[in-house]
């Protein structure tokens, strides 16, 4: 039995009674990445891994954060026509950059890079260029939107780099918005499952990530054009897969092909990075292949507390009895083998408990938090029986009432029932000696 004492029932706020240290099983898949990662959308549970942590170039999922960020900063603005500049759509090429030791700037465009065919002088809205960036890959249109929204490609890049830093991406620098590559160009398929996750919370975000066709409307300098998914688990065909939601592909020579993916069933969104693929076709089926082994698993549950009295009490000061309590619920956990969380059952009481309790009057919660924090479920406890306040307590609470009441305060009244029995004493003993 679990009975804890404490001057004031509030002082005790709560008591950590059960750990429970879990080791997911990571879900037994081969991926033919150099860098590999699954979680949970939601949680940021880690489903399976291999060397998530491994720095690699990043190619075009680059411009995963440059939608996420732009979106942070500009998505009340998706009407606004931009017109693009030569700083944007200018070319130089490779060797170019080589023989520079990249160090031309390295948000310039190559000419056989991924593009929309932007013009200088051409006028697309915001959200046009964020389609025509995220389906068709457009190094130019990720230029073109990091100009407009940071006032220069490179502020734009270094405020970037700041806000991934502050989600947790410890190992990823960018240099340029689209993922052409440079050298230090470098980011983790756990950097990377962050940014997606930060990504999905924003719903024009999913939208724009899940759009497998997008018509560019006619331009000052263009006709209208389609625009076609990259992500071929978005498209019909031998790699698509119904349940995806986005987001994006890259490749070049150096890099291989990357991909950032997610999958939705039911009320459970994942997301997979698979970066250094040799194979891009079997890159796609990898994806799938998590996924529907993720998918396919049972729930699990782990009961805590079962419903019914419980066996830890509290003594509040001054009470007639140890407050019992007992739950109308049970206190469990349901989860899938490879998310299995550590978490720590503690009880917290109610921090206004007060005499006297009432029963059935609620007097605290028993949460299960996990080992980052957060509060994944709880049920609430209930006196078993009433609580009142002993003699001597409801005495001595009447007192320490009456004496703040008064204006003298309790010193000042303390002081003159001394002086009223120092009178006494000395006015029986002045009788006795005329007696």
């Amino acid at each position: 039995m679990f009975r804890f004492k404490g001057v004031k029932a509030h002082l005790l706020c709560f008591f950590l009674f059960v750990t429970h240290q879990a080791v997911a099983k990571q879900l037994a898949v081969e991926v033919q990445a150099e860098s590999a990662i699954m979680i949970n959308a939601d949680t940021g549970a880690i489903l399976y891994e291999k060397e998530a942590y491994l720095p690699q170039y990043p190619a075009s999922i680059t411009k995963v954060p440059t939608l996420l960020y732009s979106l942070l900063k500009a998505s009340d603005q998706m009407d606004v026509m931009i017109t693009a500049d030569q700083d944007s759509v200018g070319t130089v090429t490779e060797d170019a950059f080589r023989k520079s030791n990249y160090t031309l700037p390295a948000y310039h465009l190559i000419p056989d890079g991924s593009h929309i065919g932007i013009k200088r002088g051409e006028e697309l809205s915001l959200k046009d260029l964020m389609y025509g960036m995220m389906l068709a890959s457009g190094d130019d249109a990720a230029n073109v939107i990091a100009k407009y929204v940071g006032g220069t490609i490179p502020d734009f890049v270094a405020e970037m780099n700041g806000y991934v830093k502050s989600i947790g991406c410890t190992q990823t620098t960018f240099y340029n918005p689209h993922g052409l590559h440079h050298p230090k160009q470098l980011t983790t398929a756990y950097d990377m499952a962050l940014i997606a996750r930060e990504g999905l919370k924003i719903p024009i975000f999913r939208e724009i990530v899940s759009t497998a066709r997008y018509t560019r409307p006619k331009t000052n300098k263009q006709e209208a054009t389609p625009l076609i998914q990259t992500n071929r688990l978005l498209r019909r065909g031998p790699c698509y897969y119904p349940k995806a939601i986005g987001i994006k592909t890259g490749w070049y020579s150096l890099a291989g092909s990357t991909l950032v993916g997610a999958a939705k069933e039911g009320d459970r969104t994942l997301i997979v990075v698979l970066l250094k693929n040799k194979d891009r076709k079997e890159m796609f089926l990898d994806a799938i292949k998590l996924f529907e082994t993720a998918f396919s698993q049972p729930q699990m549950q782990r009961t805590f507390l079962k419903q019914g009295e419980q066996k830890f009490q509290l003594e509040i000061a001054g009470g007639d009895q140890p407050l019992k309590t007992y739950s109308q619920e049970e206190l469990s956990l349901t989860y899938y083998p490879a998310e299995e969380p550590s978490v720590k059952c503690f009880l917290q009481w109610d921090p206004d408990l007060a005499l006297p309790v009432v029963k059935d009057q609620r007097v605290g919660e028993v949460l299960l938090q996990t080992s980052e924090g957060t509060i994944v479920h709880g049920v609430v406890l209930y006196a078993r029986e009433e609580i009142s306040p002993t003699l001597q307590y409801r005495t001595t609470q009447f007192f320490e009432k009456w004496f703040s009441q008064l204006s003298w305060g309790k010193a000042g009244v303390v002081g003159a029932l001394a002086a009223a029995v120092l009178l006494f004493v000395f006015r029986k003993k002045r009788l006795a000696r005329f007696s």
